[in-house]
């Protein structure tokens, strides 16, 4: 093992444990409400109720969450990802526009959330460059209809029930309901597609499917500002920069001073060759429908993701 202690990789591994996203928020001590993006929620105990989180020492809120006497943990639920990325940030109000209610202390209680645990501060421990903040439960409120927003290997996504373990279970039968149901097989061919592809894409160019994403989004746009990019691959501003960072530091991409960013000769490189990987794998993957068949799918999903963002914005 080498002496030098690899925090990239140790970052990646982390990555491969997936955590739901939560909204931690509290009073400073003029009375107004601060709210910080965390995914390090957790539970502790169940007798006492207690529950922990952490807090970067750098974190402008910091000092306020160790000396608050009370929190409220916000869980996300899917369609929360806007929220997520506007706590992440600094510098602006991030109340603004969000009618929340006043919960424990006065600490904001978000709306629409999949849950929310009111705590008391029970204490406030040294965790390297984090503080550790362990609340006491004193109450809690769940909906359960909201699906919760979930983040793993540096970018959101959503938790879904395991549909009936099909890797280890008989199929549903062919003829039922489930089998034909468009979700489930749009779910099913998801993960069959991405257990494949990214393991090879790690494999042959040693790049995670998130660094993936940016450098083929790179490759069609030619630049594009940070955040801008952050929101088109659904990644958390500051997960994005870090992995911008990495790649910066591997001499593929360069960031100008105002933030936009552009593959360098050696990342068009190795985007051109990942890109021609990925529509090799694609060929072997729909080898089996006729050439119309391909042009109907794709635009079929074309069609159809198109009507779900239309929906989202009225």
């Amino acid at each position: 093992m080498s002496s030098e202690f690899d925090a990239k990789g140790f970052r990646r591994a982390l990555g491969q444990f997936p955590t739901g996203v939560a909204v931690v928020t509290t009073l400073d001590a003029k009375g107004q409400p601060v709210g910080i993006t965390v995914s390090s929620f957790n539970s502790v105990s169940l007798d006492p109720p207690l529950i922990l989180w952490g807090v970067a020492k750098n974190a402008f809120s910091a000092e306020i969450f160790n000396e608050s006497e009370h929190f409220v943990v916000n869980v996300l639920g899917k369609h929360q990802v806007a929220l997520s990325k506007r706590f992440a940030l600094q510098g602006e109000d991030k109340f603004a526009g969000i009618d929340y209610e006043a919960g424990i202390g006065g600490c904001p209680v978000l709306p629409d959330t999949a849950c929310c645990f009111e705590c008391r501060t029970w204490n406030v421990y040294d965790g390297g460059d984090h503080l550790i903040v362990v609340g006491e439960v004193v109450s809690f409120r769940v909906e359960e209809s909201v699906m919760p927003l979930v983040f793993a290997r540096g970018t959101y996504a959503i938790s879904a029930p395991r549909a009936l373990g099909f890797d280890q279970e008989p199929p549903a039968p062919e003829n039922g309901f489930l089998s034909n149901y468009l979700l489930y097989q749009l779910y099913r061919a998801y993960n069959s597609y991405s257990s494949e592809l990214y393991p090879l894409l790690a494999g042959e160019f040693d790049v995670t499917p998130e660094e993936w994403r940016i450098m083929t989004l790179l490759a069609d746009t030619g630049s594009a500002h940070m955040s801008a990019i952050a929101l088109r691959v659904s990644q958390p501003e500051p997960e994005n920069r870090e992995i911008m960072g990495e790649l910066k530091k591997r001499g593929l991409v360069e960031i100008d001073v105002d933030e936009t960013a552009r593959l360098t000769k050696k990342g068009e490189d190795v985007a051109r060759r990942l890109i021609e990987f990925a529509r090799r794998h694609e060929e072997n993957v729909i080898a089996r429908l006729t050439e119309e068949q391909r042009s109907q799918l794709g635009a079929s999903l074309t069609r159809m993701i198109a009507s779900f963002e239309a929906r989202a914005r009225s």
